[in-house]
């Protein structure tokens, strides 16, 4: 592997979440490239650092919040062909009374004209299945969670499961298409970034978010 690979992979290796072959080529490249080496010391003494930190209590949902926060996105409404009509028809009431026939008829014409032409378009909601897989060498693991902007970062809501008991977990969620950042949650406490994804991006805590894109509704 290259050391852009290797620099991805650190986190997990740290953190002992490979497996053991992916697990022995980060070794064996450590042992070779001074550069990749330099950057996982630096990185195991930032990490030692944080550990000897005292402990502080927070809400229970206080990581959930704050990612939910950050991956709000601004939503604009788009005002209604009816408000649009209101607006440009903002008369005083005696116009109205003093308005003829031919005004009044005027008036309907404009209501058809607008509804007919000026509908709002209704896309149809569409979604595509979408597998998260996560192989875990610790057998003591309770509990496996995916979280992300998909679920507003709350550990509890979509977890993983290992049906045969050979440290795969996996689970599957049903997603709009769009472009989604994520991470896993070991035992509800653990956050760490698919080991297995193609792009990341920095989550503003120090680590990194795994990115997903869904093109359309038959692919991911």
């Amino acid at each position: 592997m290259n050391c852009q690979k290797i620099k991805k992979l650190l986190n997990p290796y740290i953190d002992k979440t490979l497996d053991a072959d992916m697990s022995k080529q980060v070794d064996e490249h450590l042992k070779s490239c001074p550069i990749c080496n330099k950057e996982y010391q630096s990185l195991k003494e930032i990490i030692t650092s944080l550990n000897s930190l005292s402990n502080q209590s927070v809400p229970t949902d206080f990581t959930q919040s704050i990612m939910a926060k950050i991956s709000q996105k601004e939503i604009q409404i788009q005002s209604s062909w009816m408000d649009s009509l209101k607006r440009q028809f903002s008369f005083p009431r005696f116009s109205l009374r003093l308005a003829g026939a031919a005004a009044t008829a005027a008036l309907v014409m404009f209501f058809a004209f607008t509804f007919i032409f000026n509908t709002p378009v209704i896309s149809p909601i569409c979604s595509s299945e979408v597998k998260f897989s996560l192989k875990i060498n610790d057998n003591n693991a309770h509990t496996v969670a995916v979280v992300g902007d998909f679920n507003g970062w709350d550990p509890r809501l979509n977890l993983l499961e290992d049906s045969e008991g050979d440290g795969i977990w996996t689970g599957t969620l049903k997603l709009e298409p769009g472009r989604y950042e994520y991470m896993f949650v070991l035992d509800g406490e653990k956050w760490f970034p698919d080991p297995n994804a193609l792009r990341y991006v920095k989550d503003g805590f120090g680590n990194r978010n795994a990115i997903l894109e869904i093109n359309n509704c038959n692919s991911i």
